[in-house]
Order: C-alpha cells, then structure tokens, then sequence
C-alpha cells in the first residue's frame, strides 16, 4: 500500500476516468430544462473565474510555496472551481440521492485534481511519502566497507585513488544499494530524519576502491524529504547507469536530512531554527568517513541539491572548500530566505542580525573566501524559471570570479520543478563523475 505510486499514468487514468464518470451522472438531466443548464453552466464560469483568481492571489502575489504556479496548476485550479460550481447546482436543484452522488463526484474531483498538481510539482510520488512513512529499507553496509574505512593504511590524500588500479571482480553487482541510515547529530544536536546512502556496485565488492563522495541535498517543502531525490528526482537510476558504463564506478552518495521537518528551513546556518550548518559540515562527514570507504575530503568531495538545498550546496561550499570542492546547485536561491521576505528571515533565523544574514549569503561568502583554485561549481536552473533563473546567473558569475572553474546550464522548456531537478541533478553527477576522474577510469 505505501508504495503505490500516486503519479503513475495507470494510477492517474483509473482516477481520472471514475470522477469523469461519477461528474456526468451527477449532473445529468433532461436538455430541455433550460433553466437548470443556464445554472449549472453560469455557476462552472464563476466557478473558473474563482479557481483562477485563487491561483494568483496565492501563488503568484503571495507566494505560499515560494514559487508561482505552472500552467498545469492553473488549469487544474480552474477546472477544480468549475466543476465544483457545477456540482453544487445539482446537489441544491436535485434530491437526496443526487445531492449524495454530488457530494462524492465533488471528493474525487479534489482528488483528481490534487493527484493532477502533486504530479506536476512531484511532492509525494507514494502514499508512503503523503504518510511520512520511508519505503527504503535500512542500508546493509558490507563489512568490506566498514574495515576499509576503519583501516589506518588508507591512502592519504594526494596519493594516487585506489580506484585508478582497481578492477571490476566478476561477481560484481550489476546495479548500486540504497538504504536508510541514521547519522546522529552528536555535535550539532540538530533532530535530522533518516538519512539515504546510495553505494555504487564497486563499493559492495569484498576489496572496495576508496571513492569519490556527494552529500546530495532534497528541496524544502511539502512532503520534502531526502526520499523526494530518489523518487521523483530519480537520481538512483542516473547513478546506475553512471555506474554501468564506468565498470562499477561511481560516487558514493549520501543524502542527508538538512530539513528536520518538510515545512521547516534551517536554512543550513546555524542559529535559532537548528544547527544545520554543522549537521552537515561536522556531524555528517564523520558519519561518512567513518562508516564507508571513501576519499578524504576536499577534492574527492562534492556537495549538491535541488531548491533549497542548491541554497545550501551553494553556502557550504563556498564556505568550506576544504570539506568541498565541488558543487553542483540545481535552482537555488541566491541565499538564504524564509517565506516572508528578508526581515522575517532575519528575525526568524538570525536573532535579528543582519550582519549575520548578509555573511550567509553564498556571493558573499565566495567573495571572501576568494581564491579557490581547486574548485568547481555547476550551476542549473530552468529556461522558464523568471525567479530563480537570475540568482543562478548571478551566482555562477560570483563563482567564476572567486576562481572556481563553472558550467552553467539552462533546461530548456521548464521552470522550478522536478523536470528542471531531474536534468540539472543528472548532468550534475555526470558532471562530478568526469570532474573526480571516475569516468575516465571505467
């Protein structure tokens, strides 16, 4: 049950045709009563004209989710308010029976039409992900990993990678793992959910290379969570094919929870909302290095995310290129905000400090942390996305300055949605995957 797919064409088609049907019945009648149609007819209009007056006096004045709604949420807005005028004609102008059969048609029409938006927007691909529940089972880390990170003999940094010698055993795994795992906050104390860990074939061989490492950041949100990366960002099958032409290489990716809740922002600082930053700069890289076989910090490091966490990926870099060197910032803003404007944020997050907030912002902290010859940053954004599209310009440019060597990407015919995090998440790993030297190995 908690793995049916709530965006699914087959799921969609069955809703979609059974409110189709339960909406006709409903509002059937004899055409020649003229009256009754000119109600129903005059109360669908009025209906539109509410539905899409909702939209853009709650997504594009007030912003409630940070961004304005598609096309696909306005029309399915609209057509929600039209039927819905419709359906109250009839249930008012019809018997009981008929106001019953309204009432239903009315349920699934939300139904359809929330199933419709949460497609589009890609916030709960699962009846799990609605529930809060995980469908991913705990990560079994084979003991070959736990010894190589614990043996004192690993190669130290600047030494050649293990992985430039390695080679691929027969038995090797043809597809990665993924897994939950807890990464406790035990210097930060900051209340992360399960974090996920995605080892490529190579590291579940009996003599794993030591590897390249990603902490991928989800977006903030509703029904935001790291699992949002794997379900609706897909990132798992872009890793394995990664994976599969590099014989079993890949980095290992590890997708922390820098949120504590959906709706929460810490804005990855810390301060009053959670000790975020150091969850992810203290807690997490010793979790990693602790528990996997990877490469140190640095250079075999990068740091990414869609939305809010291409914010984050943005700040932590810029701010510690001794932990990463690479950063992939998928629609970020261009530093961190909570819904509300600046002074909120500034009260909210920072104790009132506007120094403070000022010092977060990702072109200020490139600015003073100039030079960074070891660097890299790529940089994705929508075409159509007329929000967040300037900050990725400005930020890249702000990069570019700093030393950091930086690709730019443009997705064509999409704006801040998983379309947009689906091909700039993609073309992100691909990118790190030539960048750490991994596919040249394969």
């Amino acid at each position: 049950m908690w793995e049916l797919s709530l965006v699914s064409a087959k799921t969609l088609a069955v809703v979609y045709l059974v409110t189709a049907g339960l909406v006709v019945v409903a509002l059937r009648g004899p055409l020649r009563d003229r009256r009754r149609w000119g109600w129903t007819i005059g109360a669908a209009v009025a209906g539109a004209a509410v539905g899409a007056a909702a939209s853009w006096w709650l997504g594009d004045v007030h912003e409630v989710v940070d961004v304005p709604p598609t096309w696909v949420d306005r029309v399915w807005v609209s057509a929600l308010g039209a039927a819905i005028g419709a359906l109250a004609v009839a249930a008012v102008r019809g018997g009981a029976g008929r106001r019953v059969l309204a009432g239903v048609a009315a349920v699934c029409v939300v139904l359809a039409a929330g199933l419709a938006i949460n497609r589009d927007a890609g916030l709960f691909p699962t009846v799990g992900a609605v529930a809060g529940r995980s469908t991913v089972p705990p990560l079994e880390v084979p003991a070959a990993q736990t010894a190589a990170a614990a043996d004192p003999a690993s190669p130290p940094a600047g030494d050649l990678p293990s992985w430039s010698t390695w080679r691929a055993p027969a038995d090797m795994p043809e597809r990665g793992r993924l897994g939950s795992v807890d990464v406790p906050g035990t210097t930060s104390g900051f209340p992360a959910r399960p974090a996920l860990v995605w080892l490529p074939p190579a590291a579940l061989t009996d003599d794993p290379p030591a590897l390249p490492v990603v902490v991928l950041l989800s977006g903030q949100g509703p029904g935001a969570s790291p699992e949002n990366l794997v379900e609706a960002g897909q990132v798992t099958r872009v890793l394995d094919d990664l994976a599969a032409a590099n014989d079993g290489l890949a980095p290992v990716v590890v997708m922390p929870d820098q949120l504590a809740r959906p709706t929460n922002n810490p804005m990855c600082v810390d301060g009053p909302l959670g000790d975020s930053a150091t969850y992810l700069t203290v807690d997490v890289p010793r979790w990693i290095r602790g528990t996997l076989n990877v490469l140190p910090p640095g250079g075999g490091w990068a740091i990414g995310g869609f939305s809010q966490g291409g914010t984050c990926s943005a700040q932590l870099a810029a701010a510690h290129p001794e932990l990463f060197a690479s950063l992939v910032d998928v629609a970020g803003q261009l530093g961190p905000e909570l819904t509300g404007g600046v002074e909120r944020t500034i009260r909210l997050g920072f104790d009132g400090d506007r120094a403070a907030w000022e010092a977060a912002q990702p072109v200020a902290l490139l600015a003073a942390g100039a030079p960074y010859p070891g660097s890299g940053a790529f940089f994705a954004v929508g075409a159509e996305d007329g929000r967040y599209g300037p900050a990725a310009d400005t930020l890249a440019d702000a990069a570019r300055r700093a030393g950091m060597v930086v690709e730019l990407e443009k997705v064509p015919g999409s704006a801040h949605d998983w379309q947009t995090a689906r091909t700039g998440l993609a073309d992100g790993l691909a990118w790190f995957q030539e960048r750490s030297g991994l596919a040249a190995a394969g």
